[in-house]
């Protein structure tokens, strides 16, 4: 039997889910770090109510679904019977109304997800909108770094750390305007998440996000098309890896746009495992 668990806070939804999401920890990093993120602080994504749903088959988790409106639902790997999950999952979301503006998840699941809503909700259209690859480290690669050193991020970067980010959310086809933008710059920088490597001035930067109990995500890689083939991503994301690892975490996972070999490259040389590859969809409703 399928029940769909809708939790009102996210110490439940960890206490319920966790232990099931953390025996792929890697892979389920972003519903995983967003739940702990929101036990953290249940405003970080915004006021709206976060949808926690745990689901359970005759009593035991077997997936999770997870969104913070109006952003994506995010799934995790579904175990046993994945049709009939599916199916259970989006009779609820239509039963409480969820606005679904699409969905992202490990690319059997999220491609169920979307075929099985297109039919049975008012969605005229659906798009894929990335193809991505879930990649771990546990223990980084010894590689040349270029001039230049990893630092924190301060005020005084705010200004072209903001541009950075708003450049970032463009390049990978998530485009947010310049308000979100100075949010979620500002919050990163007092929070010490937002890394910059500096070869006489800021050249690339790097964001430590959603760090769950045995390991952290770096996400928002870029550097300006002026300063590239010069090592500084390599470098910065090798260094703030490292870091991060020395510091307590078991590893270190990100998510890349598999129709960017360039980035796939420059991770695996990092030391970087693929452990999994996403979906993301969009729906187009009337």
């Amino acid at each position: 039997m399928i029940e769909i668990v809708s939790h009102d806070d996210a110490q439940a939804f960890v206490a319920t889910s966790g232990p099931y999401l953390e025996t792929r920890e890697s892979e389920n990093s972003l519903p995983l770090g967003i739940a702990y993120t929101l036990a953290r602080d249940p405003v970080h994504y915004g006021n709206d109510q976060a949808y926690l749903l745990s689901i359970l088959e005759n009593g035991h988790p077997v997936g999770t679904a997870v969104m913070t409106p109006p952003r994506r639902i995010i799934l995790s790997p579904i175990m046993g019977d994945r049709d009939s999950v599916i199916t259970n999952l989006t009779a609820h979301l239509q039963e409480v109304h969820a606005p679904i503006p699409g969905v992202v998840g490990p690319s059997i699941e999220a491609q169920a997800f979307a075929d099985k809503w297109k039919v049975e909700s008012d969605v005229l259209a659906m798009k894929l909108r990335m193809q991505m690859r879930v990649f771990e480290v546990r223990e980084v690669a010894n590689v040349p770094l270029s001039t230049g050193v990893l630092r924190l991020a301060t005020m005084e970067d705010y200004a072209i750390t903001t541009a950075w980010v708003s450049s970032f959310a463009e390049a990978i086809n998530e485009p947010i305007d310049i308000e979100t933008a100075k949010k979620d710059v500002e919050k990163c920088i007092t929070a010490s998440q937002l890394y910059i490597w500096d070869d006489g001035g800021p050249v690339s930067i790097a964001k430590e996000s959603r760090a769950t109990r045995h390991g952290t995500t770096i996400t928002a890689v870029y550097t300006p098309p002026e300063r590239r083939n010069c090592g500084y991503a390599t470098s910065c994301v090798h260094s703030l890896t490292k870091k991060l690892l020395s510091e307590g975490y078991s590893f270190c996972s990100l998510y890349t746009d598999l129709s960017n070999p360039t980035s796939n490259s420059i991770y695996a040389k990092i030391g970087y495992a693929p452990v999994g590859d996403s979906l993301a969809f969009d729906f187009e409703y009337p």
